[in-house]
């Protein structure tokens, strides 16, 4: 999402020029004057520069630079709650409505409001947010984890600390004191930007650098985990070792070592869960909450914990034979299958890759402290709950299944977030047909 303002270049009666905004959400552009004019001269590119400035309507320079706050403050959160691709008439919508709100806060709450402590206000914050939003566990501990940063970088921090000053002093610290990849510092900035123009909502601030400063950031995607049609067999197929069971095996570098196998049961519920998920597409959180009672013979109904979509999800072989293994199941929940935390089937996961021989060397690239990282890592170490929805989105797509198709499945509202994996997938067949052409002997 972004807001940016800019100047007419035609002036009005009175020889000011009108503001225009340029709203961007989820890829949908819409520019649109809203009744503002200024000099120019008091103009610096994003704000009026002159807080006493009025213009012929008599709105001062602070006054307005407040609308701006406001039309941004409500972009940010409309954005943050949309679950679809907007069209232009739906920003246009809503530039009226941040445009007609008016101020709820009497002065009184706002005075009081002021004395409370800049955690005492983090914990409003993600109280009333996490019960509008409906925030998922893992959302929930970003947040925590938010908190627990801000409070090793300024145990007694204030949002008036935040000027461009403050601001580069906290981007400092994550970077060179905690050591965080950029990709990371970013999230933890957007955090603190987001709950910013909370507070600016609430009046409990009136420090607002942080809505035009924008510090860079080196971002490089991470590399997409997903296991291939040849990986994906040997792990639906792998029989688990008893425990205690020594496994010989080797690195990523071929050196022969051995593993002793623990958890041998947990191992095999895992083998199944992940195996589920790649062969639905499900994300962990909805596979988690699955019931018997959404299950048929044909479907699956999911209203999935990220969008709220409610999604048939048609069957296959491989997924019914899991769902038959465990339709005796007894939980307190009925849910479908075994039910295993996420961060203990991250462990299992990882254990079973290394097991079934998933070492190929990945790279990542990231920057810390300004400085380009390179990683590698055996494949094993990076597999997580979600690398089983990638896996069917990735084979999907390989396998010639439409976009189109595989996004009803996957409940995905917009190409743009297709794109990664239809990009794999486009390599994956390039591969395959050099592989055929290689095969020939004409």
């Amino acid at each position: 999402m972004a807001v940016n303002y800019f100047l007419e270049k035609r002036a009005n009666k009175e020889g000011e020029l009108p503001i225009r905004a340029q709203i961007c959400v989820k890829g949908v552009t819409r520019i649109s004057t809203f009744g503002i004019s200024i000099d120019p001269d008091v103009w610096d590119g994003n704000r009026v520069n002159k807080g006493t400035y009025r213009n012929s309507k008599r709105l001062t320079g602070a006054e307005i630079n407040k609308r701006l706050n406001n039309i941004e403050n409500h972009f940010m959160d409309w954005d943050n709650e949309l679950t679809h691709r907007p069209t232009k008439d739906e920003i246009k919508e809503q530039l009226d409505k941040a445009l007609n709100k008016e101020e709820t806060t009497p002065p009184a709450k706002a005075k009081k409001a002021r004395k409370k402590t800049f955690f005492q206000m983090l914990d409003e914050f993600t109280a009333e947010q996490g019960a509008v939003q409906q925030w998922a566990y893992a959302t929930n501990q970003c947040w925590l984890t938010f908190k627990h940063h801000m409070e090793a970088f300024k145990p007694d921090v204030t949002f008036e600390f935040f000027d461009e000053t403050g601001l580069n002093k906290f981007v400092t610290y994550l970077r060179k004191d905690k050591g965080l990849e950029d990709n990371s510092v970013r999230k933890q900035y957007k955090n603190l930007l987001w709950f910013t123009n909370w507070a600016l909502r609430k009046e409990y601030t009136r420090q607002n650098t942080i809505t035009r400063y924008k510090p860079k950031f080196k971002v490089v995607e991470k590399p997409i985990i997903f296991l291939d049609k040849d990986e994906l067999t040997t792990l639906y197929n792998y029989e688990i070792p008893k425990n205690g069971t020594k496994v010989k095996l080797l690195d990523m570098n071929g050196n022969e070592y051995e593993k002793v196998v623990e958890e041998a049961g947990a191992l095999a519920k895992a083998r199944d869960l992940f195996c589920f998920c790649a062969f639905t597409s499900l994300r962990f959180s909805d596979m988690y909450n699955l019931r018997k009672k959404d299950v048929t013979d044909k479907y699956i109904y999911v209203t999935t914990q990220k969008t709220n979509d409610r999604l048939p999800i048609d069957l296959n072989p491989y997924s019914k034979a899991i769902l038959d293994k465990y339709k005796d199941l007894q939980t307190v929940g009925d849910h479908a299958l075994p039910v295993i935390s996420n961060q203990k089937m991250n462990d299992y996961l990882k254990d079973l890759g290394e097991l079934c021989g998933f070492n190929d060397p990945i790279t990542r690239v990231c920057f810390r402290a300004g400085q380009r990282v390179e990683e590698t890592f055996p494949k094993y170490e990076m597999l997580s709950t979600h690398a089983g929805r990638r896996t069917f989105i990735c084979l999907a797509l390989s396998s010639g299944i439409p976009p189109q198709v595989v996004m009803k499945w996957t409940g995905h509202c917009d190409y743009k977030s297709m794109k990664p994996y239809i990009d794999i997938a486009g390599k994956t067949k390039s591969d395959a047909m050099n592989t055929f052409a290689n095969s020939l002997s004409l």
